[in-house]
């Protein structure tokens, strides 16, 4: 059962069936372990060596890929890893493995792992959801192979599981809740001639994709000093995204509009009956008529009648997110360690670069910088 290396992409995109056929099949898969979200990251935001690994059955067909990079360092200093395609933008991590050959494909994936040890001095497996079925196959392969490893629980994450009837859902909510959906939507009516517009694919995707560029912006520029739209390539990546899973029917966008300005708006990508929010966003000229809670129940309202079971907020335990009846979950980093001197030598860059990071000095450097790189 062998196991072959992918280094770069030309022979990727030649796997590109092979992959569709194994994240079609498996319901643990989500958007972010589609070909087009992987493969539009490493294109934009990718950096090293490409170390997708393919696990084959006697017969020569995938049970599985292992989507990975080989970093050549770790906070700046010079420490080889393997880590996952999408680390840092994406919710969900994962392996895509065809479903019930968990156990084979871990087995054979954790022992080649194992012997090619000498190519890398530790492995990065971030945020992997608590939910994944992968889990406990994982773990299970990890401690025959890596008997030094790190599992730490990390990332909260918060879903909303949906009921079948839109009156069923705010039944669920709290009697507070309940009021505000309802006082809001007719507030804002009243003091404006709304439009909710949903964007699935297509040329509109354009028009609304900008508005909600827009949005996002009002609502982030001044707090953060820039946004990811700021940076060309994340900007690109953005694009790249929206466009390759809305032309495969994956993407939604529903924004809000004000007397024809847009003023709240929220993107996600559908997997598997359960939408994955990823961008979320509200004008704050119009806080006061809370657009965002207006845009939010449109949306949730909209899944229902797609019949879809999940309304997912991703990673963040705001409190608007429990006010919706979400329910916490939490991602898993991983870590695993081929021999000891490199597991010293990981947690001695990760201490600096933590004592780094919490140093209120180097994050007004940081905004500073951010402010006179994008001229905001």
């Amino acid at each position: 059962m062998p196991v072959t290396r992918i280094d770069n992409t030309t022979t990727w995109e030649a796997n590109r069936e092979a992959w569709e056929t194994v994240f079609q099949d498996n319901p643990n898969h989500t958007p972010y372990q589609s070909f087009e979200w992987l493969s539009a990251w490493w294109t934009h935001l990718g950096g090293g060596e490409l170390f997708i690994l393919r696990v084959d059955d006697a017969d020569g067909q995938a049970i599985g890929f292992a989507p990975l990079f080989l970093r050549k360092s770790f906070h700046g200093l010079p420490l080889k890893n393997l880590a996952f395609i999408g680390e840092k933008r994406t919710d969900y991590l994962d392996f895509l493995v065809r479903a019930g050959q968990e156990a084979t494909y871990f087995a054979e994936l954790f022992a080649w792992l194992h012997e090619q040890r000498g190519r890398y001095a530790f492995i990065e497996l971030k945020d992997v959801p608590g939910t994944s079925s992968n889990l406990p196959f994982m773990i299970h392969e990890i401690g025959k192979h890596f008997p030094l490893y790190a599992l730490e629980s990390s990332r909260i994450c918060v879903t909303v599981p949906l009921e079948p009837e839109w009156e069923a859902f705010l039944g669920r909510l709290g009697k507070r809740s309940r009021r505000d959906v309802r006082y809001d939507r007719r507030y804002l009516a009243k003091n404006f001639e709304t439009e909710l517009v949903e964007y699935r694919n297509g040329a509109d995707v354009k028009k609304g994709y900008a508005d909600l560029v827009q949005i996002y912006r009002q609502r982030w520029v001044d707090e953060k000093g820039a946004t990811r739209y700021e940076d060309d390539v994340a900007a690109q990546f953005e694009k790249a995204a929206c466009d390759a899973l809305s032309q495969k029917g994956m993407y939604r966008l529903w924004v809000l509009y004000a007397n024809r300005e847009p003023v709240a708006g929220i993107s996600g990508y559908v997997q598997n009956g359960k939408l994955f929010a990823d961008v979320y966003a509200h004008s704050p000229n119009f806080h006061k008529y809370s657009v965002g809670n207006v845009l939010l129940g449109h949306a949730i309202e909209h899944c229902i009648l797609e019949g879809f079971s999940e309304f997912d907020l991703s990673r963040g335990d705001e409190r608007y997110k429990y006010r919706w009846s979400g329910r916490e979950k939490r991602n898993f980093h991983i870590r695993l360690f081929p021999e000891r001197s490199a597991m010293i030598r990981f947690a001695a860059v990760e201490l600096l670069y933590n004592q780094a990071i919490e140093s209120k000095f180097l994050q007004r450097i940081l905004s500073f910088y951010r402010k006179l790189r994008f001229g905001k």
